[in-house]
């Protein structure tokens, strides 16, 4: 099978012909491994970037940002004549039931595996270099994956996240039944099928997951909301996680120190350039004063919508 898009140790499958091709031979086969890329560490809204799937021949990897129609691989997902391998499969399946609604059956986890069998270390990158000595280049695990074009090197990174995944399965498939695990593991396999869709990550004004809000008195919790709220406002509208707006370190500098004028503001540590300028250092000072105001937690905290309730904006607050 030939593919335009394609390189020495991948093959990249950006368009709906190639992808109807692939998905063909993919539902003829027994086995297949499979790994998801997202963008959580840079969106608001995150989503899964790459779908890389790894037959007994061929590495592929799937730009679900660039095929329109991905329907066809519910079928291969829900298939339980297809066995699905994943490493530490709950968080791929829960990403891939958030944005694609897909179903899954017959699951085989090897980080489940390797736990039930006795390995300490269960990050992949652990578990490859053990079983085979290679090495992966912790540089891409935090990359921006929703960013075009992908560059060769993160091609070949998002690649080994599946390729050996088949051959560690048949290597764990053996322990199993040497120590006689393998029941218990296709049951807790079978858990994995079943894991709900990812909830939205960021809850508006959410001051309780912040380290160190718990110890801030009464009128600081009140600022600290009312600047998450402001903060998450930004963040929806620019589709970027909100500690890349403002980080919880310098929210809580803010609710601490409460500064009354410009001066005061330029002081507090790791204060970004975005609200050193005139409109949102002021707009900032405004929700100090008004959070130091308004005190009461029942008035200062509304109910959270979710997080899909405001769709980002391509309008800026500023």
């Amino acid at each position: 099978m030939e593919f335009a898009s394609a390189m020495e140790d991948v093959v990249l499958i950006e368009t709906q012909e190639q992808w109807e091709r692939l998905l063909d031979e993919l539902g003829t086969l027994p086995c297949l491994a499979i790994d998801t890329e997202s963008n959580g560490f840079f969106a608001y809204h995150e989503r899964i970037c790459l779908i890389q799937i790894s037959t007994e021949a061929t590495d592929y990897i799937l730009d679900p940002l660039a095929v329109v129609d991905l329907g066809g691989l519910n079928r291969v997902f829900a298939d339980p004549g297809i066995e699905k391998v994943f490493h530490a499969a709950a968080n791929d399946i829960s990403g891939l039931k958030r944005d694609f609604s897909f179903e899954f059956a017959s699951v085989f986890d090897t980080a489940v595996a390797c736990k039930m069998i006795g390995h300490r270390r269960l990050g992949l990158a652990h578990i490859l270099e053990d079983h085979f000595g290679v090495e992966l280049n912790k540089k891409w695990q935090r990359c921006d994956w929703g960013r075009r074009p992908l560059s060769d090197e993160q091609l070949r990174y998002a690649r080994l996240d599946t390729h050996y995944l088949l051959p560690l399965r048949r290597q764990l498939m053996a322990e199993l039944e040497a120590q006689d695990l393998l029941a218990q593991a296709r049951e807790a396999f079978a858990g994995a099928c079943q894991v709900p869709a990812q909830e939205p990550r960021f809850l508006g004004n959410g001051i309780n997951r912040i380290h160190g809000a718990g110890q801030l008195n009464r009128a600081a919790r009140a600022v600290l909301r009312t600047l998450c709220r402001h903060r998450d406002q930004m963040a929806r509208q620019r589709d970027r996680a909100p500690f890349r707006i403002l980080g919880n370190e310098t929210l809580l500098r803010l609710a601490e120190r409460q500064p009354r004028d410009l001066d005061e503001l330029y002081k507090i540590k790791g204060l970004p350039k975005t609200f050193r300028k005139g409109a949102q250092a002021k707009r900032i000072l405004s929700l100090i004063r008004q959070g130091r105001s308004d005190p009461d937690p029942a008035s200062a905290s509304p109910a959270e919508p979710a997080a899909d309730d405001h769709p980002p904006s391509s309008q800026p607050l500023e």
